[in-house]
């Protein structure tokens, strides 16, 4: 047992868990980091076909970044998170054999940002999705803008991250965002293994060479850029907004921004 994760094997088939479920498996500087380490492991093992990314528990796949982190972070330290985000979302997205979120309950902020670059996503009754960062007075820093908008459309992208609105599993049914859903985490994990055995018995250099030419295709009209992604988060962990932000949520009341 790994603190914030496991790592299972269904023959082929590579089960990445997050586990941290007092906290609604939030995501930390740490366990990005490992991340960044189980992908290598798993990308070396060529006997893996299929990987599926799920959530411990009922409640949440991942329901953001970790808010006890938050509240301390410095400028310098939130740009690292955004910098080996980037570099561990960009390994998911381009991983040499397909990727498949199952989303049990809350995806939202890293977790969104992480489903969206899965190559499938698939979600049970309970799920809910967003981009709540605007509500902290933050920004999302690993992609998720420009990766939202290219699945669900412009429109549809700023309406949820103006908002900063958490829609349900019909409305992400019907947006595309998902293409499945289940009616619980219980059918939610059968679902997942049976469509990654069935991936899996496909040719692994046609789905690959299939993987590359999509993921060309929406690139040339969306590139994430990390850089821009790092100094904005950054600048916006200098703000008096981000502070009264993270506080409110901590103290569970409206945050009242200042523009400043």
């Amino acid at each position: 047992m790994n603190e914030g994760w496991n790592l299972d094997y269904k023959e082929n088939i590579a089960v990445i868990t997050i586990n941290r479920p007092k906290c609604m498996n939030a995501l930390n500087t740490k366990l990005v980091e490992d991340l960044d380490e189980i992908l290598t492991k798993i990308e070396n093992n060529r006997e893996i076909r299929v990987v599926i990314f799920t959530g411990s528990g009922e409640k949440a796949f991942i329901a953001g970044a970790d808010i006890d982190q938050l509240s301390t972070m410095t400028p310098k330290e939130a740009r690292y998170l955004i910098e080996i985000g980037h570099k561990v979302y960009s390994h998911i997205e381009n991983f040499r054999v397909p990727v498949i979120a199952a989303v049990n309950g809350y995806a939202l902020g890293g977790g969104l940002e992480l489903c969206l670059r899965a190559d499938i996503r698939i979600c049970s009754q309970n799920a809910k999705f967003g981009l709540p960062e605007i509500k902290l007075g933050v920004i999302p820093g690993w992609g998720g803008p420009g990766k939202l908008a290219s699945i669900i459309g412009v429109g549809r992208a700023k309406d949820m991250i103006f908002r900063g609105k958490i829609i349900n599993s019909t409305q992400a049914l019907e947006y595309g965002l998902v293409t499945e859903v289940f009616t619980s985490v219980e059918e939610l994990q059968r679902g997942a293994l049976d469509l990654a055995h069935e991936i899996a018995e496909k040719s692994t250099i046609t789905i690959a060479l299939d993987k590359k030419i999509i993921n060309n295709a929406l690139n040339k009209s969306y590139i994430p850029d990390p850089e821009m992604d790092a100094l904005a988060l950054a600048y916006c962990f200098t703000t008096e907004d981000t502070k009264e932000g993270v506080k409110a949520f901590i103290e569970k009341r409206t945050p009242n921004f200042k523009g400043r």
